[in-house]
């Protein structure tokens, strides 16, 4: 029975937090709709970022989709079309800056109370367990790691052994291969803990105020006025301190525990069912939009994707990318390529690569000056495009092809003609997206319309 809550027939399919699909009934409906008659010709698959449960999670597609299906009458390449929506879910967190500001206060130099990072610790361990959702999995070691932890913040200021504990315990809690270079994780791993801690005991100041320009716009330490369905993980910052530094320790390795989990997911799970699908349907179009971490998702589902033309997806849209803004980039640090350098480099998606961005963005603007914090950096940029450690929902892509705003609806689009073949362009969106889950509008749909338009992507 359809959904009336869809625009278009909806299909979820759900994974655990390893990347398996959790129940084969799921891909069996899709792919049964989608031979079903009249066949769908395009797909939208989508991926959110950080929801507390499934029904979130659907809401946020309704919502999307809702707008997409409004701007579809208005292009006629578009209008003869029929789609069908497969959303992704899986295990995550959601994370309200009320739960750490106190007094919902936006100054940096609130302090960091007990209770702040207990409820930081009980969000960690509700993440690595997947609590709220069906694939939840208990683990005692986990959980005596994060009793630990919780008991460990009476003895952090004064006793030096316990600070050390805990840095292991918070480096167990994560998986060793998805360090890299990008965000400062091989740093996070490798450091002595009196390293990290001197680090990331450091104070760090907002970014200068030029003329003219709103506090609030540029400074990530300030609350984002965008929450929404779908939620942010509110990396909230604040000044420099042995308690501080607890924060920050424990905002990272949250940080990284939902990279970790969104690449397995995308390379486990994600990238093996696009390839179903497209042994299924060879003809049908695959859109993949993503949100927040699920733009990690969708991008190392595409990164693992085998090169040729036979599995690309038609499209890519990357709303409000929790991953670096220079993960498509060619030796961005002068040795290194980005960690999906390949999707650009090797074509794996037909036509564009839209991705939105904004300073409005916290929860993205925030991870990565921690980042810069662990790496000993006393910068002044604070996660900006001119900060090595910056995300690509708050900067964009530093290797995109093109760079303007997101436009009104029926605005002219650079990419809506010409060669778009894996190019990413970068959405300024500061006039319409106000935070890193207000993402629900017509101008967005309007975007990913034009990118479906385009030769490359029909």
């Amino acid at each position: 029975m359809a959904d009336p809550t869809f625009a278009y027939p909806f299909f979820p399919v759900q994974f655990t937090k390893d990347g398996s699909v959790f129940q084969q009934s799921d891909v069996d409906n899709l792919l049964a709709g989608l031979g079903a008659a009249p066949q769908p010709s395009d797909l939208f698959l989508l991926s959110h970022g950080w929801n507390n449960n499934m029904d979130d999670a659907k809401s946020l597609y309704s919502g999307l989709v809702t707008q997409l299906a409004a701007q579809v009458p208005n292009f006629p390449s578009l209008k003869p079309r029929s789609f069908a929506i497969c959303g992704v879910l899986w295990p995550s967190k959601k994370f309200e800056d009320a739960d750490l500001i106190p007094s919902g206060a936006a100054s940096i130099n609130d302090a960091v109370t007990d209770a702040h990072l207990l409820a930081r610790i009980t969000d960690l361990s509700d993440l690595l367990q997947a609590k709220g959702w069906p694939v939840a999995e208990s683990n005692a070691a986990i959980q005596a790691k994060l009793d630990e932890l919780a008991a460990a913040q009476d003895d952090w200021e004064d006793d030096p052994d316990s600070r050390k504990r805990v840095v292991g315990l918070m480096r167990g809690l994560v998986p060793r291969d998805s360090a890299d270079s990008e965000d400062a994780s091989n740093l996070f791993l490798s450091l002595s803990p009196d390293a990290l801690l001197r680090n990331l005991s450091r104070a760090l100041n907002p970014p200068p105020i030029s003329p003219g320009t709103s506090a609030a716009s540029v400074d990530p330490f300030a609350a984002s006025a965008g929450g929404g369905i779908g939620g942010a993980a509110s990396f909230r910052d604040v000044l420099g301190g042995l308690k501080g530094a607890f924060l920050h320790l424990v905002n990272y390795t949250t940080y990284y525990v939902m990279k970790s989990r969104a690449g397995d997911i995308g390379v486990k799970g994600v990238a093996p069912l696009i390839q179903t699908i497209r042994a299924s349907r060879p003809s049908v179009r695959i859109h993949l939009i993503g949100h927040s971490f699920g733009c990690r998702l969708v991008t190392a589902a595409v990164n693992a994707l085998p090169a040729g033309d036979a599995v690309r997806p038609n499209t890519m849209t990357l709303l409000q990318g929790a991953f670096s803004h220079n993960g498509f980039a060619s030796k961005f640090d002068g040795k290194s390529d980005g960690a999906f350098r390949q999707v650009v480099a090797q074509k794996k998606v037909r036509g564009p690569i839209l991705i939105t961005h904004t300073r409005n963005d916290k929860a993205v603007g925030v991870a990565y000056p921690i980042a810069s914090r662990i790496a000993g950096q006393a910068a002044a940029a604070l996660g900006d495009e001119n900060d090595i450690y910056g995300g690509l929902g708050s900067n964009g892509a530093q290797t995109a092809d093109t760079t303007g705003p997101l436009l009104d609806v029926g605005g002219a689009y650079p990419f809506a003609s010409g060669q778009t073949s894996s190019k990413p362009y970068n959405l300024r969106a500061d006039r319409f997206i106000t935070g890193h889950s207000d993402i629900v509008h017509p101008e967005v749909a309007f975007a990913q319309a034009v990118g479906m338009t385009t030769s490359d992507a029909a």
